[in-house]
């Protein structure tokens, strides 16, 4: 029940939480266990995600409840040299009923420079298979600045709940940032379409790039407009000073959309 917000929905911002965590756990004891000559080293040094699309369905809106039962699935897609790709899948296990899709891209770390590092050989040998371009699935892009006269300014500060094992803001909370903003823009009036209470508003896609790291105690500067070609969409940036730290694209279904 503490996963539900006040009108029975999930927030975008525990999918992403919940998800990442389930995705880290199930990597780490079945894809990514090292053979018996490589389990002395660590298989990775420290896994940022790059990337998340989520994209939810009619039915997710119809079939999640508190205490409500779904499935989830999560499959490896593709394995490139620093990074891999993940896809889940939520349904209704009383149907099989398709009701979320999430894509991951995950990078390996190093520690040292924090900057991406080659994937271990024998993981790449055991995934062979999932090495073509052709296995791999579409991942979240930068977009295009193109903002229309209307924007809205939120400003947050990392605290210290915000950060996670990596010792910067938790990929999650970014979410969260970013949602805040959307909201405040809402009830401020600063989009075409979306006005007035955000929880209004059943939320068709996010995606979010992650693009530079943070740390407890930034300021973030977090800045959001509705897209001049899609105005059922909301774009937000996060800075911290010059540097682009975060982008996330949000898509609603109207509320003339029947659900």
């Amino acid at each position: 029940f503490n996963d539900f917000e006040r009108l029975a929905f999930v927030p975008a911002w525990t999918i992403a939480k919940q998800m990442s965590e389930a995705l880290f756990l199930i990597g780490n004891r079945y894809l990514f266990h090292p053979p018996q000559e490589s389990r002395q080293t660590n298989v990775f040094d420290l896994i940022f995600t790059r990337g998340q699309r989520w994209e939810f369905l009619p039915s997710y809106y119809h079939h999640l409840a508190p205490g409500k039962v779904i499935s989830v699935t999560k499959k490896l897609r593709f394995v490139g040299n620093t990074s891999w790709v993940c896809v889940e899948e939520m349904r209704d296990p009383s149907t099989n009923e398709l009701m979320a899709t999430g894509t991951f891209q995950r990078v390996n770390i190093d520690a040292a420079t924090r900057r991406p590092k080659p994937l271990p050989d024998w993981l790449k040998e055991r995934f062979c298979h999932l090495m073509s371009s052709k296995s791999r699935p579409a991942t979240v892009q930068p977009f295009n600045f193109q903002k229309s006269s209307n924007s809205f300014q939120y400003s947050v500060t990392v605290a210290p709940s915000d950060t996670d094992s990596n010792h910067h803001t938790n990929q999650a909370n970014y979410v969260l940032y970013c949602m805040d903003s959307a909201s405040l823009g809402a009830r401020s009036n600063a989009y075409s379409l979306i006005r007035g209470d955000l929880s209004n508003y059943k939320l068709k896609m996010f995606e979010v790039l992650y693009q530079k790291e943070s740390q407890e105690g930034d300021r973030l500067d977090v800045e959001s407009w509705d897209d001049q070609d899609s105005p059922d969409t909301v774009r937000v940036q996060v800075r911290k000073g010059s540097d682009h730290i975060t982008q996330m694209t949000m898509q609603f279904y109207l509320p003339s959309a029947k659900l």
